[in-house]
């Protein structure tokens, strides 16, 4: 399992509720395949390694909230025998699942009765929600232009995908933004937390599209679900530093590279938070997720 964490701390090509469900998936497998012999040494085990998960990754708050989740709800099932545990621990995580699934659903379809046919959408980052939009307005005659989103341009992917899908696709570098936002009809990005007064952190770039998006009266909308949200003001917040290597770009002496992966959009440069719950555009309103650990 200790490879299985390690990939999860590192990877950076999913979307933040794909990273929740793997979490999910590697607990249900650790329910199956632990040694345990008693109830409570099984479940401890998965506490420990639910804990693990959240902790290594501090800024994507579905891994939070939906290991947390799975957590709480863990804690109510009666002791019993190890051999009958077993499923129930792994339906559960199925179940956390599939919700997460189909909120990415929903909130899909709401955004692409939001942007309407024949628009050009402008997006940063790479987000599984965002991605299902496409697919959906992919025979709506849409266009899309796309930032590269360094470091490891995963805007490159998006874009691959989104030309395989027969849509028009614009590639721009990250500081192409302000010349770009401008031919969208609006910008949609997703989002790996949600705060508590309503900021977003995403992918380091967002807060600077937003900008921009605010200066020629683009809309600027988030689509994300409401297990993202978190209790955490941004001072609170935990921004991931990456290894600087992955800038790609030489360090002389007497000179500090730094990668700070995420930055924080406030909600006033936020024009709706589109979730599975409905359309919002007062941060007030929106709900929190369930998340007794949270």
């Amino acid at each position: 399992m200790k490879d299985e964490i390690k990939i999860l701390a590192e990877d950076r090509e999913h979307g933040a509720s794909e990273l929740a469900r793997r979490s999910l998936a590697l607990l249900a497998e650790r329910a199956q395949t632990s040694p345990a012999t008693t109830c409570g040494d099984l479940i401890a085990e998965l506490n420990l390694l639910a804990d693990q998960f959240r902790q290594i990754r501090p800024s994507i708050a579905p891994v939070q909230n939906l290991v947390g989740r799975w957590q709480s709800l863990l804690s109510r099932f009666p002791q019993e025998e190890v051999v009958s545990l077993r499923p129930k621990i792994v339906a559960l995580a199925q179940q956390l699942q599939d919700q997460s699934q189909q909120a990415v659903t929903a909130i899909a379809r709401q955004t692409a009765a939001l942007v309407g046919r024949g628009a050009t959408v402008m997006t940063h980052s790479l987000s599984s929600t965002v991605v299902a939009s496409f697919k959906l307005l992919k025979d709506q005659g849409v266009d899309a232009i796309i930032t590269e989103s360094r470091p490891l341009l995963e805007g490159c992917r998006l874009a691959r995908k989104l030309s395989e899908w027969g849509i028009a696709t614009t590639l721009i570098t990250d500081a192409q933004m302000g010349l770009f936002v401008g031919k969208a009809k609006g910008v949609v990005v997703g989002a790996d937390t949600l705060l508590k007064d309503g900021s977003v952190i995403n992918k380091a770039g967002t807060l600077l599209l937003a900008l921009a998006a605010r200066h020629q009266n683009i809309p600027f909308y988030v689509a994300s679900e409401t297990f993202k949200r978190v209790s955490a003001s941004p001072t609170q917040a935990q921004l991931e530093e990456k290894a600087p290597e992955e800038l790609a770009l030489e360090s002389p002496p007497g000179i500090t590279l730094r990668n700070i992966y995420f930055d924080i959009t406030p909600p006033n440069l936020i024009s709706a938070y589109i979730t599975e719950q409905g359309i919002y555009r007062q941060a007030s309103k929106l709900p929190f997720y369930n998340n007794a650990r949270e």
